[in-house]
């Protein structure tokens, strides 16, 4: 178990601690009141917006579409402009437009996938340009069919260009910014890293994930001792129409209407130049997002499905957007109201009486990273509960430990070994258990890694590592397992998150990165299949655990041990397995973060900082 200090049991140190205690907690009521009358204030009043004619930003995606528009008001605004683009031609034109309009710009074709290229780049700038003091990350891609259909190369590329390229960056260019002390980071999220949607489920993950690097990176530097002047901003747009939503639909084009790049450029600008650390666009969709997010979640769905906005799948023709007239728009939304105040009383009745917890004596389970730690617990309890259990993992001699101790107890339990970064071999295992033991039934993502120290330090087959593992093998598992569900119209997916999916921490960037992108293809692939015209019967539950001592937390920190101690790997598979039994859609371990973690968003980003000073909890780096 990793070293922890010992609290004192000396009663002069204690009542010390106390005071210091009391001190703090009227301080943190204190700062939150400020912080909340100031959030409140600047909703009216914005800050002012500060004049960037001395910048270096650096725009990826300039050759087109929100990107140019950036580059383009950028530069009338007196910018030093630098565009990136993999497409030379198209890059070059956004360039020749900025010069032709008396601007200043540099052109640098690069493959923002490929690291050593984005590095090569970045230097080539330094050196001719100057030191680059906004990033705006804004090259995406959004392939728009259901998870099912997607490709590996296109999982893959949406995760290199959408994730992995914001990394490459960061590391290139904030060593400077910290050098100077002066920096802006800006990244282009979407209402799709909000909330799940259907056909665009790696996507909606890719969005998560961008979410979960800014929070993490941000407290990353803020828990510097240097305090760098280094700022961040998410931005969350609706569908831009630059030509990604091919085939978008809306129940109220007047109400949600594509917004055009330029519009969508300039508040994205007016957000940086202001310092606000998240916008959406329209404005309102954060406010709106943060509302629905302190309601059960079937109330939320159901405000979705009135507006009926989102994207057609590729694949599947359709006539066009659906025409309704005012008689069945009133009747829909009273049918609306009447569900949400069903929803509201039925969720609060569950805070008390739980759904009854369902038998999975029929079931087959498998888990990935049986081996050991939490899986390993899961799979020992699956079997005494009748179960039927498949461990994989890549450890062959800890997997088939796990299987003989199941069996030494009597259950039933079959062992494979197997690379979940490796699809091939997810997809070869996957025929193998179907033929040797049948159709799985309940789908336990639990592998995972987690690299703890600064994102300067994390080199890039770590980054790479952690996003295999804790994030795509999840799709392969998806792809191989889900079909067979849906078949079976019986299925149950379970994936671990982390209290890591839920906020921003320190020496954790891409950890937090992969956990938010769980949340995200979780969310995203459960409103696919909630939206299927056969109705399957799957059900899901995304996990948000603590600390658990399983040795991946190697150097922990907490304020309140009794309070926020580190979970033991049996405390923490008893609650998913009961989460899962019960049908629970979210399940924090312990249980009161989740609603922590709700509560606490409905106020502004620094009133969470404050607490989280507060608590004094997390991880010290490994190196």
């Amino acid at each position: 178990m990793p070293q922890q200090d010992e609290p004192s049991n000396n009663p002069a140190v204690m009542a010390y601690n106390a005071v210091l205690v009391l001190f703090d907690v009227l301080a943190f009521i204190v700062k939150s009141v400020y912080i909340i009358a100031r959030g409140l204030f600047e909703m009216v009043v914005l800050p002012p917006a500060r004049d960037v004619s001395g910048d270096i930003v650096l725009i990826t995606g300039a050759g087109h579409g929100m990107g140019k528009n950036l580059s383009l008001q950028y530069a009338a605004l007196g910018t030093t402009v630098v565009c990136v683009d993999v497409n030379e031609k198209t890059n070059q034109e956004t360039v020749t437009a900025i010069k032709g309009k008396g601007g200043k710009a540099f052109g640098y074709t690069c493959d923002v996938t490929n690291r050593q290229q984005v590095v090569d780049t970045c230097k080539k700038i330094r050196d001719q340009v100057g030191v680059v003091s906004i990033l705006i990350n804004n090259a995406g891609i959004m392939p728009t069919h259901s998870l099912l259909q997607q490709t590996e190369n296109e999982i893959r590329k949406t995760f290199d260009i959408n994730v992995l390229a914001h990394f490459w960056f960061i590391q290139s260019l904030l060593p400077d910014m910290i050098k100077q002390n002066r920096g802006h980071i800006v990244v282009l999220s979407s209402i799709a890293g909000m909330i799940g949607f259907k056909y665009l489920v790696p996507y909606c993950g890719t969005k998560f994930a961008v979410r979960g690097i800014m929070e993490a990176l941000s407290e990353e530097l803020r828990a510097d001792p240097a305090k760098p002047n280094i700022k961040f901003t998410t931005i969350y747009p609706y569908m831009v129409d630059t030509g990604l939503c091919k085939r978008p639909y809306t129940r109220f084009p007047s109400l949600l209407k594509m917004v055009k790049p330029d519009d969508a450029a300039a508040a994205i600008i007016d957000a940086q130049r202001r310092g606000l650390i998240e916008a959406s666009i329209p404005k309102y969709l954060l406010y709106l997002n943060t509302w629905f997010r302190n309601l059960p979640l079937r109330v939320g769905q159901e405000f979705g499905d009135l507006l009926d906005t989102g994207l057609h799948q590729n694949a599947t023709p359709n006539a066009g957007v659906k025409m309704y007239n005012l008689v069945i728009l009133i009747i829909d939304i009273v049918a609306m109201l009447v569900r949400w105040i069903f929803h509201t009383l039925e969720s609060f009745y569950r805070l008390v009486v739980p759904p009854a917890a369902d038998t999975v004596h029929n079931d087959i389970v498998l888990i990935t990273g049986a081996g050991h730690g939490m899986g390993r617990c899961m799979a020992l309890q699956y079997a005494q509960l009748g179960a039927t259990v498949v461990c994989v993992d890549i450890n062959e001699k800890m997997n088939a430990d796990t299987v003989a101790t199941i069996r030494q107890q009597r259950g039933n339990a079959f062992g494979y070994i197997c690379d979940v970064t490796n699809r091939q071999q997810i997809i070869e295992t996957a025929k193998q258990i179907q033929q040797e033991v049948g159709t799985v039934t309940i789908l336990v993502n639990n592998a995972g890694i987690m690299p703890t120290h600064p994102l300067l330090q994390q080199t890039e087959t770590e980054i790479r590592k952690t996003f295999e593992i804790n994030v795509m093998a999840h799709f392969w598992l998806l792809q191989s397992y889900l079909p067979g569900m849906l078949e079976k119209n019986r299925g149950y997916i379970v994936a671990m998150s982390s209290v890591a999916g839920l906020c921003g921490l320190n020496n954790l960037v891409p950890y937090c990165g992969s956990k938010f992108a769980v949340r995200g293809i979780m969310e995203a692939l459960a409103e696919e299949l909630r939206q299927d015209a056969r109705k399957p019967n799957i059900k899901f539950t995304t996990v948000y655990p603590y600390m658990v001592d399983t040795g991946l937390c190697k150097r922990p920190h907490m304020r309140f041990p009794n309070m926020m101690r580190l979970v033991k790997p049996e405390e923490a598979a008893a609650a998913i397995i009961d989460g899962q039994r019960r049908g629970l859609v979210d399940v924090s371990i312990p249980k009161y973060l989740l609603y922590l973690n709700t509560i606490i968003r409905v106020f502004p980003l620094k009133v969470g900082t404050l607490l989280r000073d507060f608590l004094d909890s997390g991880v010290e780096s490994d190196l």
